[in-house]
């Protein structure tokens, strides 16, 4: 395969195919809508360093607008860490849309992971690899059609997983830089992830190389110019936010909001004092059953997560299983080492509460790495002289593109998709935009409100924002906020109606009067 067979070309085809098949689909699969708790917080990040600035002063009227994965205390920022929100606000300073960054990101992930096994494997089978990765993750997925990530840390882990051939296998130094790349990309969107990863990788590429001075002085030099201004960064960027260099703005919200923690060996906080029903209801019930569940079950949890993970990343999963574990002897040095990371690497889940597929994002390339080599061990398998191993590997590849085809089919026979949870927002944020001025909108939940419809969302400049969604508290404070944003125009909405309410401030206050008179 001439093409495969050009490294570059190759990572630049694989690139183009994943965002050009995804621009091809927007008639039918239009930019994402956001829905998830958690996008509300990433695009908070976005809007926040788009306008030139790491965080936001705090509002005056701060409890108004508490909502999900936001600190509001000391400053007014996403938890997250940095890089998922600069990618996206790469999109909205210089297209107007942050979900440009997503669609760029994921062609990256794609290319990214055609670099890290070109390092592993023939330029064939990488080329093949990557393109079912894009066919399978890189286009349909959520981690091009949301703003929850996925894709910037594939990245990462594709970076430093790649370089761990180049050096230790190859001896070639200078991907000191890559690793250091690949691990200051996950520090930055998956922290632990990138802790765990850093420590097996480093630990093969000391394990291969000899004598320790030459890891010192040849790659560590390399990889220290990259991490130390990265380094220095990240304590800025703590400070800036928490007031503390060593303290990440994820754990200041777990320490405001949170009682379970994301660890199995931890164990709750004390419950915070919450000044919202919703956010009493997700952090101190909803996500500490979750958490106690999971702990009580781990063995069956963790099972569980593996089948999920390998679902997500393959069509068919139980078919590619023996493709996993194909009892072939391990045969090569890259075989060996790939099956040791990637195992270290699962064993390194075991611990983190709850599961989404973007956890195991650093991850990904192993587990395509290690079907691909056992695929490619396969292929030789003749028995009787017949080639039924390659027969058998061909239809395995051909699953993906086969899903990936109905997967399209489905789009276009169905017309326009949209996230039905994403909906009523976004109907209601079309009526408020239609009409002229700025508007403030009190949200009124009812007491069995969903939790995970959440309405209260806000851009980084609260007080420039066209549309400033607040939660209603009293009536005394809800008239102090209402005096503060004067002149616009005020609004009270029922989100738990359908379809959600929407009514002018001063008629819905009335009919609460008569209604409480009558009571």
């Amino acid at each position: 395969m001439r093409l495969a067979g050009r490294p570059l070309l190759a990572c630049l085809t694989v690139f183009l195919f994943t965002i050009g098949v995804r621009a091809a689909l927007l008639p039918v699969l239009h930019v994402p809508m956001p829905a998830i708790h958690d996008e509300f917080s990433y695009l908070l990040a976005a809007d926040t360093y788009a306008s030139g600035r790491l965080t936001n002063p705090p509002h005056p009227f701060w409890k108004h607008f508490e909502s999900f994965h936001i600190i509001q205390q000391p400053t007014y920022a996403s938890k997250y860490p940095p890089l998922q929100g600069l990618v996206l606000a790469f999109g909205e300073r210089f297209f107007d849309q942050p979900w440009i960054g997503v669609w760029l990101s994921s062609g990256l992930m794609c290319a990214a992971v055609c670099w890290m096994l070109q390092g592993w494997t023939t330029p064939g089978l990488a080329f093949i690899g990557a393109l079912l990765v894009a066919l399978r993750v890189g286009i349909l997925s959520y981690w091009m059609n949301s703003y929850w990530g996925g894709a910037v840390p594939a990245i990462g882990g594709a970076l430093m997983l790649g370089a761990v051939p180049r050096i230790a296998f190859q001896r070639r130094y200078a991907y000191g830089a890559s690793w250091a790349a690949g691990l200051a990309i996950l520090l930055n969107s998956r922290p632990y992830d990138g802790a765990a990863l850093a420590v097996l990788t480093a630990a093969v590429i000391v394990w291969k190389i000899a004598p320790p001075l030459t890891v010192a002085t040849r790659v560590a030099v390399p990889a220290a110019a990259v991490l130390v201004p990265v380094a220095a960064f990240m304590l800025y960027f703590n400070a800036r936010v928490t007031g503390h260099p060593w303290e990440l703005p994820y754990q200041l919200h777990e320490r405001q909001y949170a009682v379970a923690n994301n660890f199995v060996w931890s164990g709750n906080n004390p419950v915070p004092v919450y000044r919202h029903a919703v956010l009493r209801t997700f952090w101190s019930q909803i996500n500490v059953t979750q958490a106690k569940d999971i702990r009580a079950n781990l063995p069956s949890a963790y099972l569980i997560k593996l089948a999920s993970m390998y679902g997500f990343f393959f069509c068919f999963y139980p078919l590619f299983i023996p493709a996993l574990i194909w009892p072939f002897p391990l045969q090569t040095t890259e075989e060996r080492v790939g099956v040791l990371l990637l195992a270290g690497s699962l064993v390194a889940l075991i611990p983190v509460v709850g599961f989404q597929y973007h956890y195991a994002a650093a991850i990904m390339p192993l587990v395509y790495l290690r079907v691909l080599q056992s695929a490619d061990r396969l292929r030789s398998w003749r028995p009787s002289a017949k080639p039924i191993g390659l027969v058998l590997a061909g239809l395995l590849f051909a699953l993906i593109p086969i899903q990936f085809g109905r997967d399209v089919w489905k789009l276009f026979a169905d017309g326009e998709y949209a996230p039905p949870m994403a909906q009523p927002y976004h109907n209601v944020v079309r009526q408020l935009e239609a009409l002229p001025g700025s508007h403030l909108v009190l949200v009124h939940y009812h007491p069995d409100h969903n939790v995970f419809q959440e309405w209260v969302n806000n851009r980084a400049d609260i007080d420039a924002a066209r549309i400033v969604w607040a939660r209603e508290i009293s009536p005394a404070e809800d008239a102090r906020l209402i005096q503060y944003f004067h002149g616009r125009s005020i609004w009270l909405l029922d989100p738990d109606q359908s379809p959600p309410r929407l009514t002018p401030y001063a008629a819905a206050a009335a009919l609460q009067n008569v209604a409480q008179r009558s009571e």
